[in-house]
């Protein structure tokens, strides 16, 4: 997930009531609900670098060990060394804080999990990649259900309702000015901002606000099962249509957990089945030398190392060619960078010594078009 769901979560979190457990508890959470993000320095290294290390080790089973355990030191230092137990504070309580630490990295590896982007768990013992293809990476009810608490518990001021009016802005201009949410979802979030705002106005007591946090909590719970389970039930549709399939996986769309654009995996083709019906069929053919070649260069190391549909074209140039790669989750076939974000593309142009010229695939990267009657 983004990190705004992250920490509306780990702020959530604390909101329930687990901040009066202990001193630091809010602090704790916030921090630990996006501590496994840390790979993400990997960025400065390019995007392809940031593929190949991100939601790896620092998403991983030891991780989710040891991470915690560093906060938690981190935070009896800062206790011990930097501010001091003063009268009127809550108690400073370790173990509370241990429990807390866990409970936010855990928090950040299963919402991170839920999308279609995945996580390795077992790293560094394993490399393999989990998908939970539930979620779309930017949920905008994950966004209402989980910050409807905060934002009532953390708008005393007059400078913080203007920082969280400002967020809604921002979050508002990002869901309707997209071309993936229709308007129907567009109106809702909407209408969910606008419900906050009466709750704020009527100025709830805190009892009220935990209260709502908690049912915010409980509801985002029952979402994610029954989003869980509308994915599965369309996969297992899906698989009746196509029983070559060897792999059918559902990619949900922003703001419509019934709606999926769905890739069917089979020996040799590739189905692509949008929210609407539509099919596109591409060929799915073993690598060439070429493209072999290709996939060991170390300019795109990650995205090989991350791709879950891979769909390739070929271009011969003066001296060699041009492979262009798709990972056919984030990216349609043939749709070139400037036509979407980088995310699930990448070339790599390779030489023709000493890969022979008749090594070169036959396919001309023609698809054929299908429509479901």
């Amino acid at each position: 997930m983004d990190p705004v769901a992250h920490t509306l979560f780990g702020a959530a979190l604390a909101e329930t009531g687990l901040k009066r457990t202990t001193r630091y508890a809010t602090v704790t959470l916030l921090i630990a609900a996006n501590l496994p993000d840390i790979d993400v320095i990997a960025h400065f290294a390019g995007t392809d670098t940031s593929l190949y290390f991100r939601r790896g080790w620092s998403h991983g089973i030891l991780a989710l060990i040891l991470l915690p355990l560093v906060l938690s030191a981190l935070v009896g230092l800062w206790h011990r060394w930097g501010e001091r137990q003063t009268a009127g504070t809550l108690p400073f309580r370790p173990g509370m804080i241990v429990a807390l630490s866990y409970l936010g990295v855990l928090s950040h590896l299963f919402l991170d999990w839920l999308n279609t982007y995945g996580i390795r768990l077992l790293m560094p013992f394993d490399g393999r990649w989990f998908y939970g293809d539930t979620l779309f990476i930017i949920d905008p009810w994950v966004w209402l259900l989980m910050g409807v608490g905060v934002v009532l518990a953390w708008s005393k001021g007059a400078g913080a309702q203007l920082g969280w009016a400002l967020l809604a802005a921002l979050a508002s201009v990002l869901i309707l000015t997209s071309e993936l949410p229709p308007a129907a979802v567009k109106a809702l979030w909407l209408t969910g901002v606008a419900v906050i705002v009466v709750i704020r106005w009527q100025r709830p007591s805190p009892a009220f606000i935990q209260t709502l946090t908690r049912a915010g909590l409980a509801t985002l719970v029952l979402y994610i099962g029954a989003v869980y389970g509308m994915a599965r039930i369309a996969e297992s549709a899906i698989a009746e249509r196509f029983p070559q399939a060897t792999q059918v996986q559902a990619n949900p769309m922003p703001g419509q957990p019934q709606a999926h654009r769905t890739i069917v995996a089979e020996d040799e083709h590739y189905h692509i089945i949008q929210a609407d019906g539509s099919t596109e069929t591409v060929p799915r053919p073993e690598p060439s030398a070429i493209v072999r070649k290709a996939l060991e260069d170390e300019s795109i190391r990650g995205f090989a190392t991350w791709t879950r549909h891979p769909y390739w074209e070929v271009e011969e140039t003066g001296d060699g060619w041009l492979v262009r790669f798709y990972d056919l989750r984030y990216v349609e076939p043939g749709q070139r960078r400037s036509e979407g974000p980088d995310i699930g593309f990448a070339s790599v142009e390779i030489s023709k010594d000493p890969i022979r010229e008749d090594s070169k695939p036959a396919r001309g990267e023609k698809r054929q078009q299908q429509s479901d009657e």
